[in-house]
């Protein structure tokens, strides 16, 4: 690898403005991201002392496309920056299949309540010095709320998905606002955001009501998070952009918040393709990837005040214990109740099945945990069955009872 690291560098400063552009000396592979037999240059740009080359490389069965930005440098040109697409610079999302989503938003769609089990209560989360400590906080904090700034949403439609996925398969939400601008604020605990909401009136008409924020297809109001942030975007503005643009904002994004002081809230404002105004604003999502439930809030008179993604920092994690009696030399079937079973396979494994399982753990007479599911040789999850590596023989004598952890929910009301 240093060899290689070596070579790199060497070509790096003969064709890079800077070497720190440059980030192939980290890995290699095969077939070569580049090779100039098989690399062709397809279109370029000169303005003055800047210039954009774009090529194509075939690898496998699909085409990728790098574009080169070049600064002339004592009368030679040197790489700025190399970004690669897999898209061609004027394919742009289906517009029939756009239509048909954008068509399907209303005013006035049926939304369903918030989980059974869950206690949302968002608007805790911006009460300026509210001290929370939810599950996986290390300590009790006080809220900070952040005023993040405005979002232009022009078309009165919604996208919030992480704005790293690719923007082929995005589904607008099914609520639409009237077109405006709005207030965006931030919840701030631990130096993360805990929560962010888009501000749409005031009231104090409680109780308030917590209605998932489904999209046009009925699809989960859980935002799935893989890179880091949540984007909430004006639908139509997002749609209308070339794939290639996309990549290009996100690209954005990444350089901005790389750049960011950690003093600073991991919130981002963008101007969509043509937009003016900001059309979107990327939050990071706390503590990162998992899926993070999204809710519009009404208030008593079922006028909507926000919509609110949570991103479950100050959230108290809720559980059924469920205790079974451990006795030496067990085997088979030990427990069986609705929804729930354990299985013993005497000296090799043990099975739990059931929906929610969070943790399984062994207990002595005292109550001291003497093993966990975490502590298992191997574990297997399909679907709603969880099987252990636990040899039961070595519980014997030791464990007077095994308890299983079931999540039923969440609540931020205290």
């Amino acid at each position: 690898m240093e060899k290689w690291e070596k070579s790199i560098r060497a070509l790096a400063q003969k064709h890079w403005s800077s070497t720190d552009g440059d980030s192939s000396g980290s890995s290699f592979g095969y077939p070569p991201d580049h090779d100039p037999d098989a690399e062709r240059i397809i279109k370029h740009q000169i303005g003055g002392d800047t210039a954009i080359v774009e090529t194509e490389i075939k690898k496998q069965s699909y085409p990728t496309f790098y574009e080169y930005r070049l600064k002339l440098v004592n009368g030679d040109w040197r790489i700025e920056s190399n970004a690669m697409f897999f898209d061609r610079e004027d394919e742009v999302l289906d517009e029939k299949k756009t239509r048909s989503l954008l068509e399907k938003t209303s005013f006035a769609p049926k939304l369903p309540p918030h989980d059974e089990g869950d206690e949302p209560n968002c608007e805790v989360l911006f009460e300026e010095g509210k001290v929370v400590k939810g599950t996986l906080m290390q300590k009790a904090e006080p809220i900070k709320v952040v005023k993040a700034g405005k979002l232009s949403l022009p078309s009165g439609m919604i996208i919030a998905r992480d704005f790293g996925y690719a923007p082929d398969d995005a589904v607008p939400l099914s609520l639409r606002v009237k077109p405006g601008e709005y207030e965006v604020d931030a919840c701030m605990l631990e130096g993360r955001v805990a929560a962010i909401r888009v501000v749409f009136g005031k009231s104090d008409k409680k109780p308030f009501h917590y209605r998932q924020a489904i999209t046009v297809d009925n699809g989960s109001s859980v935002i799935g998070v893989d890179a880091g942030n949540v984007a909430i975007c004006d639908a139509l503005s997002f749609m209308q952009r070339s794939k290639r643009n996309h990549e290009r904002e996100y690209q954005d994004w990444v350089k901005i918040t790389t750049a960011r002081t950690q003093s600073l809230p991991d919130i981002t404002f963008l101007k969509l393709g043509a937009s003016e105004s900001n059309t979107a604003v990327v939050s990071g999502s706390g503590y990162g990837d998992g899926g993070y439930p999204s809710y519009w809030v009404v208030d008593a008179d079922n006028e909507l005040v926000a919509f609110i993604i949570d991103f479950q920092i100050a959230a108290e994690q809720l559980y059924r214990s469920v205790k079974v009696p451990w006795v030496s030399g067990c085997n088979g079937v030990i427990h069986q109740e609705d929804g729930l079973s354990v299985e013993v396979i005497r000296g090799s494994s043990i099975k739990v099945t059931g929906e929610q399982i969070s943790e399984v753990r062994w207990l002595d007479s005292a109550g001291a945990v003497v093993f966990s599911g975490d502590q298992s040789s191997h574990s297997i999850s399909s679907d709603n069955e969880n099987t252990f590596g636990v040899d039961s023989t070595k519980l014997d004598g030791k464990a007077s009872q095994m308890e299983i952890l079931i999540y039923t929910g969440f609540r931020n009301n205290r």
